[in-house]
């Protein structure tokens, strides 16, 4: 659908019941894709979209990665080679995780493992590989950079980092529009039908309150998501304030909770906290691990909590 003049919503479906929005900005003399979602996408869902709007995506000019997770990079090979013209990009923090899904999984997904117990199997590391067709990027941005699309039409790549480092939303200054990805994750991630499905997933929790002010600053007036409604109007701001006070619910409920034991991991965390925070089946707690983990780190940069060992190596916490 077109969200704003010359600016599309292209809804893609994954994993059954699973859906993430990417955008097709298409001006004058250049135009830019926001995001390639999973290996199947652009086949399945993009160029049939384009074509029905009457776009080859021979023409595209842009291929922009909002950030590195498997449903925003994971057509990247498949839509490279429908439009091997384009140039893609993405931020250069998020690039390594961006160019291979290996490092994505390992680096990424994988980061719970030796600190604090988990174990992923080569099932569920097959799996998460087969999602993705990943390749190198052709260059990188810091954000600010700022894309002619023609007929004095400028769009901006915004830094929006808290869900990964490098995330990245692009900014139409006229319509005053926004393809935001995962900058904002509100209190949940959705279905295809709009339930609660996970729990938001940032994961550098100052970073991220910064971005949400950064974003309540800026005239925004249409502030489209990745796996969430258009936002428009007052509607923005609330979505902006739902998503930080989410992040500061949680966090006092870790830190209420650390006051009631003698130490914790952070797999005791997810399964005594999670279902207080949540609104959606507890099988999908476990991605608790991204946002639990950035609000006790943060808690514990504050001095509020003490990080340490137990005697399996794993990392616990206790009331400072």
């Amino acid at each position: 659908m077109e969200i704003a003049p010359n600016i599309h919503r292209i809804e893609c479906t994954f994993q059954g019941t699973r859906m993430a929005y990417v955008h097709l900005f298409v001006g004058e003399s250049a135009s830019m894709l926001v995001d390639t979602c999973c290996v199947h996408n652009p086949e399945q869902d993009i160029v049939p979209y384009m074509e029905s709007i009457g776009f080859d995506p021979k023409s595209l000019t842009y291929i922009l990665i909002s950030h590195s997770d498997l449903d925003h990079q994971g057509g990247n090979a498949p839509m490279k080679r429908i439009a091997p013209q384009a140039i893609m990009m993405c931020h250069n923090l998020d690039q390594p995780w961006i160019d291979s899904a290996e490092e994505l999984i390992v680096n990424r997904y994988m980061q719970w493992d030796a600190p604090h117990g988990y174990e992923t199997t080569p099932e569920a590391k097959a799996d998460l590989h087969s999602t993705m067709d990943c390749l190198p990027v052709d260059m990188t941005l810091e954000g600010g950079e700022q894309f002619n699309m023609g007929g004095g039409w400028y769009i901006e790549a915004v830094h929006t980092p808290g869900h990964t480092w490098g995330h990245l939303a692009v900014y139409d200054p006229v319509s005053k529009t926004m393809a935001a990805g995962e900058a904002a994750l509100w209190n949940a991630i959705l279905d295809i039908d709009w339930n609660p499905v996970l729990p938001p997933t940032y994961c550098y929790v100052d970073t991220y309150l910064s971005t949400l002010e950064r974003l309540m600053s800026m005239d925004i007036q249409v502030y489209s998501p990745a796996h969430w409604q258009v936002q428009r109007g007052s509607q923005v701001n609330e979505f902006l304030r739902e998503s930080r006070n989410y992040c500061l619910h949680v966090e006092k409920h870790l830190l209420d909770y650390a006051s009631t034991m003698e130490s914790f991991t952070l797999k005791q965390a997810i399964d005594d906290v999670g279902p207080k925070v949540s609104t959606w089946d507890e099988s999908g707690n476990g991605l608790f691990t991204f946002p639990f983990n950035g609000n006790l780190e943060r808690l514990t940069q504050r001095g509020l909590l003490t990080q340490s060992r137990n005697d399996d190596n794993i990392i616990i916490w206790s009331k400072s």
